[in-house]
């Protein structure tokens, strides 16, 4: 019986035979990919590939350029051939939750700029709908926080409570606030999204729908690739 870590383990492989020389890879964030990176960075060696990583957090960031990765800035990248990033949730349709972590802004803006997004997580993080087993992370601005928490829980009853950590609200790389909302198995995750996003204050929300094209699942039955 494999724990969850040596599941996020198994699915490595299918990942980095995907990383080619010359390539500008988006390099996610969260435990599974702290666990890939030096992974990676003994295949880019080994290899001697001239590979580019763009990072989805300061953390991962700082954990890539330890292991010798070159890491440039999304501003400096005209593009990004594949990004490779966890999971909280994948629905059927491959549409998925992120942001436990709370680097979920980034991870969107790199995940939709890359090419072909691979999403790698153990059989846990498959569910029936968007919501069945994880909150929604929602990013806000410090300044009306309260307000959007509000107007959230308007839309359906919701239960939101603002991320704190060690009792002090938790800060992303952005120097935002994060909302996490309880979801109910009947909400249309387009919908939902469209009206978060129209809130002033709502930088962005971890829906990511219709974004990545594989999933990459460690099973006790070894590894299933789902393509989109």
């Amino acid at each position: 019986m494999m724990d969850k870590k040596q599941l996020k383990i198994i699915t490595f492989n299918d990942a980095l035979q995907q990383i080619k020389d010359g390539m500008v890879i988006g390099i996610g964030s969260g435990s599974t990919i702290e666990l890939l990176i030096p992974q990676l960075a003994e295949k880019i060696k080994s290899e001697q590939l001239n590979i580019t990583g763009v990072c989805t957090s300061n953390k991962t960031a700082y954990i890539a350029k330890n292991h010798g990765i070159k890491v440039i800035e999304v501003n400096d990248a005209t593009s990004i051939d594949v990004a490779i990033d966890g999971a909280d949730e994948v629905d059927p349709n491959l549409n998925l939750i992120k942001g436990g972590g709370g680097a979920l802004f980034r991870e969107k803006v790199i995940d939709a700029m890359a090419n072909k997004f691979v999403v790698l997580v153990d059989e846990s993080k498959m569910v029936d709908y968007l919501g069945e087993t994880f909150k929604l992370p929602v990013e806000v601005d410090k300044f009306n926080w309260l307000l959007v928490a509000k107007k959230i829980q308007a839309y359906g009853n919701l239960e939101v409570t603002r991320r704190m950590v060690d009792d002090v609200p938790f800060i992303t790389d952005n120097g935002n606030y994060i909302l996490d909302v309880v979801l109910h198995n009947d909400i249309n995750s387009s919908d939902f999204h469209e009206y978060l996003i129209h809130l002033i204050g709502v930088l962005e929300t971890g829906y990511f729908i219709d974004i990545a094209d594989q999933v990459i699942v460690g099973t006790q039955n070894g590894v299933k690739v789902i393509n989109k």
